[in-house]
This record gives structure tokens, C-alpha cells and sequence, in this order.
């Protein structure tokens, strides 16, 4: 009989296995720090405060891992002892901007083809990626529908950008809109949503509309 822990460590593994294959990486100088929305883009962990960047040499794409996948695959080899001189925390904004601007590589999965446990070469298959974006009544809404094949999943995820913050004023202190928080409402909803569906579509699941915002409803 398997444990559950064994079955997490197994699937924990599997999803590194398949994110490190195809991939020339070597890390990037300095470290970016809690990011609203960040993930590690090995295991697709929300809770790592600080990513270390990776850049794939064969494809120039930039990756974001915490300290436990980065140790697990610097063991396995899979990252070059020798370092770009290029700070992680300029690779992470333009890295951003790619996927927001609608790129379709899926950062967890290798370009390349995949072995099957029958030793079978299979291609996989490019997944497709639609995001739509409504801001309306004070919250940003992102729906995230992401294809492979014939799988398909969606995800939503909803947030607000009436943030306020203390400003200094006239000697003293008065609060007021901030107007940097629509912009990251977008970015933080757009994350969440897609890092809904793509760990949907990793374990084989179908989540529908009313199924994440139930999900987020539950987390609020």
C-alpha cells in the first residue's frame, strides 16, 4: 500500500521530472521576493516567498523555482554550476510581460517530446491558452481557458483594486487611492487563474466556471 505522503512525494517528482526534461538551465543573480500571485513554476507552490530565476539556454525563456525544487534539481544536475550575470528580478518582469502578452508555452512542460512508461515516444501537445479580463464595480475579474488536445479547463479567479495606502501630506498623513493597485489586481487574478486551470489540466480535471468561483467563495 502507497501512503499519502508517498503519493505526493511521487507526484511532486513526476512534475519536476517533466519540468526539467528538454531544458538547458542555469540560474540567474539575486532572488525575487514576495510577488503577489508568484508560483513556482517547477511544482506550481504558491507558498515559496522567494523565487530563484533559471534561464533555459536552448530557448532564452526564464524560470522561477523555490528553494526545494531548485535543490531538487541542482542534485539531479539539471542546472549549471556557472551563472548569468543577468538579475532575476529584471527577468521576472520581462518574463511576466511574455506570458501576458498571450505566449502558449507551457513553463511546466518541456518543448521537446515526452516517454511514455511503455517507452513509447509521444509528442505533447501545445497547450492553448485564452484569457479574457473585465475590470468592473472596484474588482478585476481574469478567466483563464486553457486546450490540449481535446482537454479543456476554465478558471476564474477576482480581485480588488480599491487598495488604499497612507500618503505623506502637509506634514502629515492622509489616505488615499493607491494607483498602482488596479494594475496588480490584473496581474495577481491573471496568475491565479491560470495557475487554476493549468493545475486542472495537469491532474486530469475539468473545472468549470461555477467550480472556481465556488473554490474561491471557499477561500475568501
Amino acid at each position: 500500500m502507497i501512503s499519502g505522503w508517498g503519493q505526493v512525494d511521487s507526484r511532486y517528482e513526476e512534475r519536476l521530472s517533466a519540468f526539467m526534461e528538454g531544458k538547458r538551465l542555469a540560474r540567474l543573480t539575486r532572488v525575487v521576493r514576495d510577488r503577489p500571485g508568484a508560483s513556482c513554476d517547477a511544482c506550481g507552490s504558491t507558498l515559496p516567498r522567494t523565487l530563484f530565476g533559471l534561464k533555459d539556454v536552448s530557448t532564452g525563456r526564464y524560470f522561477f523555482v523555490g528553494q526545494n525544487c531548485l535543490s531538487w534539481l541542482m542534485g539531479r544536475g539539471s542546472v549549471a554550476r556557472a551563472r548569468y550575470r543577468q538579475s532575476a528580478i529584471t527577468a521576472y518582469e520581462l518574463e511576466l510581460k511574455t506570458r501576458l502578452n498571450g505566449s502558449n508555452v507551457d513553463v511546466s512542460a518541456s518543448p521537446l517530446a515526452s516517454r511514455s512508461s511503455g517507452g513509447v515516444t509521444d509528442q505533447r501537445a501545445v497547450i492553448r491558452r485564452t484569457v479574457l479580463i473585465m475590470q468592473t464595480n472596484g474588482y478585476c475579474t481574469a478567466t483563464v481557458r486553457l486546450a490540449e488536445g481535446s482537454r479543456t479547463t476554465t478558471a476564474r479567479a477576482i480581485e480588488s483594486h480599491r487598495s488604499r495606502r497612507w500618503v505623506r501630506h502637509d506634514g502629515g498623513f492622509v489616505l488615499l487611492a493607491d494607483p498602482r493597485a488596479p494594475r496588480a489586481a490584473l496581474i495577481t487574478c491573471t496568475l491565479k487563474a491560470h495557475r487554476r486551470a493549468l493545475a486542472c489540466l495537469r491532474d486530469g480535471q475539468h473545472l468549470q466556471l461555477g467550480d472556481a468561483r465556488q473554490k474561491r467563495i471557499g477561500e475568501g
